[in-house]
C-alpha cells in the first residue's frame, strides 16, 4: 500500500495517564469490531507478566483532547488489567482529516491485518466524509481498487441526488441503490452481503461461541452437529480448510 504523506507536526513520544485518553471508534476505528477479545486477553497477559506494549498512536485535538487513533486493543488491555501508571504514546498534532488518514495508515501496519470488507467499508466512510479526499487519496489510504472507489463516489452522488441518507457500510449502500436502480449483482456485492450477514450472526452469538470454543470445544461440536445438516457442516469445514490452507488447518472434530 502506498504510504500517504501526512500533514502532521513531528510526533512526540511521551507518557499519559489512561484517564487523559479518549477513544472515538466511530471516527478512528476502521475494523468491523472495535476490539477482539482474544487479542485483548493476550495483551493483558503480557502486561501482567511485566512486558511493555508498543506506544499508542494519539491525535491531539485543538481542544487539547488526546484521542486514540491506533491501539484500541492495547488501550482496552490497559483498562482491563487495572493499569494505573501513565502509558507510552506517540502524539500527533494535525487536522481531523489527517488524523483519520493516520489511523488508516497505522491499521494497515498492524499485526491484525484489516479484512477486505473492513478496507472496503473504510473507503466508503472516506467517500462519505466531508474531508473531500480525492479518489487517489482514498485508494492509497485503503488499498481498495480504483474502480471500486469510483463506483462508491458515483453511488454517493446518486444517493445525494435522491436525498437518501448515506448508509454506514458499502454493502448497505449497494442494497439501497439496488432498491432504486436494480443493478446487476456482482461478486463484490455478494461478498459484502456474506460479510454483513456474518457480522449479524457474530453480534447475536459470536461471544458465546468463542467462549465455549475455548472452554469446551466438544460442546460446540455437538451444537453444530445438531443445528447443521451433514451437507452444510461439510461446506463449513471445506470453507475453513480453504481459508486456512496455508496454516495447515486441522479441525478439532
Amino acid at each position: 500500500m502506498t504510504e500517504i504523506k501526512q500533514g502532521v507536526t513531528r510526533p512526540r513520544r511521551m507518557r499519559l495517564p489512561l484517564k487523559a485518553l479518549k477513544t472515538e471508534p466511530d471516527d478512528f476505528q476502521f475494523r468491523e469490531f472495535e476490539v477482539t477479545e482474544d487479542h485483548v486477553r493476550s495483551l493483558e497477559d503480557a502486561l501482567k507478566s511485566g512486558a511493555e506494549l508498543d506506544p499508542l498512536t494519539v491525535w491531539k485535538r485543538d481542544d487539547d483532547d488526546f484521542v486514540v487513533v491506533d491501539g484500541h486493543h492495547r488501550h482496552a488491555a490497559y483498562c482491563a488489567s487495572g493499569h494505573t501508571k501513565p502509558v507510552p504514546v506517540v502524539v500527533h498534532e494535525c487536522s481531523e482529516r489527517d488524523a483519520m488518514l493516520l489511523a488508516l495508515r497505522e491499521n494497515s501496519k498492524t499485526k491484525l491485518p484489516m479484512t477486505k470488507t473492513e478496507r472496503t467499508n473504510a473507503a466508503w466512510r472516506l467517500v462519505c466524509s466531508d474531508h473531500e479526499l480525492s479518489k487517489a487519496e482514498t485508494v492509497s489510504a485503503t488499498g481498495v481498487s480504483d474502480g471500486t472507489v469510483a463506483k462508491m463516489r458515483k453511488t454517493r452522488r446518486r444517493l445525494d441526488e435522491q436525498d437518501t441518507p448515506l448508509p454506514e457500510t458499502w454493502w448497505e449502500a449497494m442494497r439501497v441503490l439496488k432498491g432504486t436502480e436494480r443493478p446487476e449483482w456482482d461478486d463484490d456485492m455478494k461478498e459484502q452481503m456474506i460479510e454483513a450477514r456474518a457480522r449479524q450472526l457474530d453480534d447475536a452469538a459470536g461471544k458465546e461461541i468463542g467462549y465455549m470454543a475455548e472452554r469446551q470445544w466438544e460442546a460446540l461440536a455437538i451444537v453444530l452437529e445438531r443445528r447443521l445438516s451433514s451437507q452444510v457442516l461439510g461446506y463449513v469445514l471445506d470453507e475453513l480448510r480453504f481459508r486456512n490452507e496455508e496454516d495447515d488447518f486441522e479441525t478439532p472434530f
